[in-house]
């Protein structure tokens, strides 16, 4: 059996007598009663104590039902709350509009008391299994959600156990990415997938010999043109489903962080645009944490020097090689990466 008291029934009617009857009604079946004469109040209220159902006049003075009705609907914390119509209006078109307007049922007036209760009961029941399915879809998505980034850090953590990378350099390459792109104005759900995808850019070079993946000094032509394969392979290892998002963008980012904006770059020497934004985007990124981690065949550089390198260039980085927004972006907020490293790396090195 249902226990009423544990529910908060709302009651707007502009008369007096109609919400009389209903206080009195409803309270001896255990339920808590609200009630409000308009539809400006009535909204106040659900906003301040979020009732379980509503019921809802139709001729109201200021707002009529349906617009009270239409409003509450377009409230995030009230949207689901089921709003039952009682109207002396009882033609179709005005049961229509009622349930245009969002209500779940139409009682016309006078309306006999059992069968109010009955579908007030009947909404309460169904609104109940509705939270408590809700419920159960959250935490199992919750818990797929938590697989999947699980699944994306280990493979992640598949090329850093080959190289000499961390899990905070690929960490921080997401970091950066999604404040490149916030500030590119992309999408908030495009930003929301750089940062998974990125820390996968070198996936491919688990199928790299460790002979030249940790050779230490410079390596020989033939050794050069094999370790420039990884971009290859980390595409193929990321589209081998497709049908997922990040991987899909991941395979973008693998296959394409290594080409320069003026064609300079590989696997392929593209040029531009052809280049997949989110590549355009990491590659930069990539670069900036390359000099400023310390590695066994090379120094750390400072946030200064790592900056000076960048946007003047060296013997392997030029600034033709990056895409000019993403470029003008680090140049005027480069003190953000600064901000990232720092505040990742002293993660890193309390683990």
């Amino acid at each position: 059996m249902m226990e009423k008291k544990n529910y908060t029934i709302l009651a707007v009617d502009d008369t007096a007598e109609n919400l009389g009857l209903l206080e009195t009604l409803l309270e001896k079946q255990h339920y808590l009663v609200l009630v409000a004469t308009n539809g400006e109040r009535g909204l106040e209220i659900a906003r301040k104590q979020r009732p379980d159902i509503i019921l809802l006049d139709v001729m109201m003075p200021g707002w009529d039902g349906f617009e009270t009705a239409r409003r509450m609907k377009k409230e995030p914390d009230l949207s689901s709350i089921p709003i039952l119509f009682l109207s002396a209006l009882d033609d179709t078109g005005s049961k229509v509009k009622g349930f245009d307007a969002g209500g779940v049922d139409y009682v016309a007036k006078p309306f006999q008391q059992q069968e109010l209760l009955a579908r007030i009961k009947t909404h309460l029941e169904l609104g109940k299994l509705r939270n408590n399915l809700s419920q159960q879809v959250e935490r199992k998505t919750e818990e797929l959600t938590r697989f999947y980034e699980d699944s994306l850090h280990l493979l992640s953590m598949v090329s850093e156990f080959r190289d000499y990378e961390t899990s905070l350099h690929n960490k921080r390459l997401g970091e950066y990415a999604k404040f490149i792109a916030q500030k590119m104005d992309l999408p908030s759900d495009v930003a929301d997938l750089i940062v998974m995808a990125a820390p996968l850019h070198d996936v491919g070079k688990i199928g790299i010999p460790d002979s030249i993946l940790h050779k230490q000094g410079p390596l020989e032509p033939e050794q050069w043109e094999t370790m420039k394969t990884h971009p290859i392979i980390g595409r193929r290892i990321l589209r081998s489903i497709n049908n997922n998002r990040v991987l899909l963008m991941a395979a973008d980012i693998a296959e394409g962080h290594h080409e320069a904006y003026d064609g300079s770059g590989y696997p392929y020497g593209l040029k531009g645009d052809d280049i997949p934004l989110a590549a355009r985007i990491t590659s930069l990124c990539d670069i900036y944490d390359a000099l400023r981690s310390e590695r066994p065949y090379k120094k750390s550089f400072s946030h200064d020097e790592s900056f000076d390198i960048i946007i003047n260039g060296d013997r392997r980085t030029k600034p033709e090689h990056f895409d000019p927004i993403v470029f003008s972006i680090f140049k005027k907020h480069h003190n953000a990466f600064d901000e990232i490293f720092e505040r990742m790396r002293e993660t890193e090195d309390h683990e």
